[in-house]
Parts: C-alpha cells; structure tokens; sequence
C-alpha cells in the first residue's frame, strides 16, 4: 500500500540544472514545491556537460543572436552572484587561415557580451600563440585570438541551486525517488513514485507536475500516457580527462576537430591537474541510463587533439578518466551539431508541462520562463517570501581558507555550526587533500548526499582524476566511514 503525502503547488520531476532552476524560481514566488529525482541530482546530463558557463561562439554561424545574447546576460550574472563556483577563463582560439570570420565572431561576442571585468577580446601573432602553448601546431599558423567565458563545477552548480532553494520554506528536494506514474484528474495530479533505495512506494499530489528530465522527458511522458511520437532527439558527448602534465595549458584552447566536420574541439585546464578534453557530438537511441565511450569516440577526440598539438603524441593510455552525457536536443532536421539550443516549454494536459533543452548557462531563465507560463495557465498564488539568506556572520572569518574561497556566505554558516559541533570536524579527511571532515558531512547533511559516489563523484571530483593516485583508496575508505557515522 503506497503511503500518501501531502498537496504541493508544484512536482517536479528531474533534478537535474532544469528541474533546480524551477524549483529556485518556485521558491522566489513562495510556491510550495517538491522536487524529486530517481537517482542522485545531477548524475544525468548536468553533471557530464562541458563544464562551460559561455554565450556559445559558435551560435553566430548560425545566427542564433538571441540565444547568444542570452546566454551571455546569464554568464554575466552567474559570474556576479556566484563567484565562488563560476571562475573566468580565456580561451584562446588558433587561425591557420584567414582572420576575418574570427574577427567578426570576436567584434560580435564583445558586443552582445559586454561584462564590466572580464577582459576584451585581444589578437596574438604566431609567436605570441607560440608562447601561450609551446606544443602548438605551428604550421601555416597565421596568430589566435584571445576571449573570456566561465568554468565551472556543473555538478556543485546544481547542488547550490537546490540548497539555495531549500532555504525557504515550503521547498523540498528528494534524490533517489522515482516517478513511475503519473495521473491528471480533477485538477490535480497524482505522481506515484518509488523509493529506489527502500523500495517503499509514495503518492504526492500537486497541483502541477513539471517534467523536468531533459533527455528523459519522452520516457517521463510516458508515465502519464504511450507517446506516439518523441518529442527529444539526444545527442551524445563524450569528454576525456588527461594529465595536465603532458598538456600544460593555462588558457582553455578551441581548435578544429581535424574530421571535415565543422566542428570545433576544447581542451581546458579542470581539477586535479587535468584537463578536459571534448566533445563529441553524435545522435543516440540507445540506452540513456547506460551511456559509455567507444573507440570511435576516443579515435576522434585523440586524432583532434594530436593535429592540434602534434609532438605530445596522446595515445588511449593517457586517458585518466572520461564522462559521458546526453545533450537535451529536440526531435529537428538537421545533424546534431547544427540543432537549436534553445529551450521548450510544452503543456501534455492541463496540469502536466515540461521543460527541456536550453544549456546549463541558461539554467535561470528557463526556471523563470517556466514558472511565468505556470503561474499565467494556473493562476496560482504566489508570495513575496522573505528572504532567507542572513548577513554574513563574522565568525565564519575563523574557517579554513578554501571554504571561504569554495562556497557561499549560507553553506560557510553551516559548515561553521558542524565544526563548533565536534573539534574532529576540522581535521583533514587525508593529509594529502585540504578537504576537512566537516565538508563532507555537510555533503551529507544538506546536499543529500546518501551514496560514496555521490561525494566521489559529484559533491566532490574525486573521481576525477585521483583514482590512479597511491591514497585513494584511504580518501574513499575515510569517507565511507564519515558517511555511515552521519547517515
């Protein structure tokens, strides 16, 4: 017998960038909303992007200015309003040819892009090219220009949109919960959900239900009635990690994938001395939950990269690690990489809608243009929630210089009232790593983190990169610990 809860405002299924935006947004309007997710938040899409906050460059081929515009507007104030996740970077884009389209692309950039510290576009010789990365193909190299975006730790992005959210009341979020039915009568929506832990069986009741899976919003779709056509056409990207050791850039580079493809590959400096290099983009029908590289894969992004820097000679033996994710592209003509990036709002009954496409730069628009379109259609009442962010408490000025530096103003106040609970709080998890107890029980605490590879993976990047070092396995042992102590 499945266990019933109470009526919210909203359900929304997918905790993913998407699903945080809406429920962030619902918070702000004072709705009271529930948002779940079947497995951990971000461990679809959201947390295997291109670790990119950018306007999208190569959206002006195609035109796309309002979609540049508008992601370079949420670059802008992701920047702003959260420093401590989303970091400048430069990128440096290398010309073998002639400069004019780069010229134009960059003039444009700047102009629809305009941010008050981030630096102009710049144009360097060959030399100066040269200097920026020794390894460099050099010939026919004509020079590179030089531009800013941002990078940023998309799977910690989600987490502090979701934390963020729940501060307010009314709020809640619920990793590990699955939809697997959904009902739409008498104006209220029934979503019958699994607990894919416990396997205990729920019933929430909303007012709406907001799809929010992204890739997955046929197959969630489907939980309220067989879909006779689909509606999203994912494409795959793969990313590999390599060492930075062998790869020693400072600036991020874009350079042509070497397939006659028209499109372009990055590499950029990541965590733990790596950098990312990536990616593919190719359509797939195959199992979403099940996604992996093959050796096509991996032959096109080394073949890639050894045109762009022929000396290093990167081999499959250099990869250190490789994610893999869906992008939430809709069902269009045209070869992936050409297909809008743009975002859907569409109505399935008159309590069902969905969200999906867009980029996780763009995360805060899509959140408020969906909640704008609920609220319009359903009339609900919304608030002016009181604020629930505190001013600063000086005693956080007493926390580890990383803390202060790795998170926001309301995570540091907590984190504080975990170490003032128990002085071993303030130890270091490894002597290795500047990590303390007191974060990963924070993880645990109030960014629903229930799994070792939840914090392995994406409350942290552990994984990423520190598999192959010799205290591994004493770093995931020592959190398993603090995990089961703190469950």
């Amino acid at each position: 017998m499945a266990n019933e809860y109470e009526t919210y405002d909203l359900i929304i299924i997918g905790g993913g960038i998407s699903g945080a935006s809406v429920l962030r947004e619902a918070a702000n309007k004072g709705l009271k909303s529930l948002l779940i997710e079947k497995n951990d938040f971000s461990s679809g899409t959201s947390s295997k992007s291109a670790k990119l906050i950018h306007g999208g460059l190569r959206y002006l081929q195609h035109l796309q200015f309002k979609i540049v515009r508008e992601s370079l507007v949420e670059r802008n104030w992701l920047l702003e309003s959260h420093p401590h996740l989303v970091k400048p970077i430069e990128f440096v884009m290398p010309f073998y040819g002639t400069s004019l389209k780069y010229r134009i692309a960059m003039i444009l950039y700047q102009m629809l892009g305009k941010h008050k510290t981030l630096p102009k576009y710049k144009f360097y010789n060959k030399k100066q090219t040269i200097d920026k990365f020794a390894e460099i193909n050099t010939k026919n190299l004509k020079g590179s220009f030089s531009y800013y975006d941002g990078i940023t730790n998309d799977a910690k992005l989600v987490s502090e949109i979701i934390f963020e959210a729940e501060q307010y009341a009314d709020i809640k979020a619920i990793n590990y919960i699955e939809a697997i039915k959904i009902e739409d009568k008498d104006n209220v929506c029934y979503v019958h959900c699994k607990n894919t832990i416990t396997e205990e069986t729920i019933i929430y009741k909303s007012k709406v239900a907001v799809n929010c899976t992204g890739p997955w919003a046929d197959n969630t779709l489907a939980r309220y009635q067989p879909q006779s056509s689909h509606i999203m056409e994912p494409s795959k990207g793969v990313h590999l990690g390599l060492p930075l050791e062998k790869l020693p850039i400072k600036a991020a580079f874009a350079f042509p994938s070497g397939a006659n493809d028209g499109r372009m590959l990055y590499a950029l400096p990541w965590e733990n001395d790596t950098v990312i290099l990536g990616p593919t983009d190719t359509t797939f029908d195959g199992d979403f939950d099940h996604l992996s590289s093959n050796k096509i894969d991996i032959q096109y992004l080394l073949h890639g990269l050894n045109l762009f820097a022929p000396h290093a000679h990167f081999t499959a033996n250099d990869i250190l690690y490789s994610f893999v994710g869906l992008r939430p592209l809709f069902n269009e003509k045209g070869e992936s990489k050409d297909k809008t990036r743009d975002f859907k709002i569409w109505w399935s009954s008159e309590d069902i809608v969905s969200l999906s496409g867009g980029k996780l730069t763009t995360f805060r628009a899509m959140g408020k243009a969906a909640i704008d379109k609920i609220i319009s259609k359903k009339h609900l009442h919304t608030t002016l929630p009181t604020h629930p962010f505190s001013k600063p408490n000086s005693r956080i000025s007493t926390l580890p210089k990383h803390i202060k530096e790795d998170y926001s103003l309301i995570a540091q106040e907590k984190i504080l009232e975990i170490l003032n609970e128990d002085s071993q709080n303030k130890e270091q998890i490894i002597d290795e790593l500047k990590v303390i107890k007191g974060e990963i029980i924070f993880a645990i605490k109030y960014l629903h983190a229930k799994k070792i590879e939840d914090i392995m993976l994406r409350r942290f990047s552990f994984d990423y990169g520190l598999q192959h070092k010799k205290y591994y396995n004493k770093l995931k042992e020592n959190i398993e610990l603090i995990l089961k102590n703190t469950l």
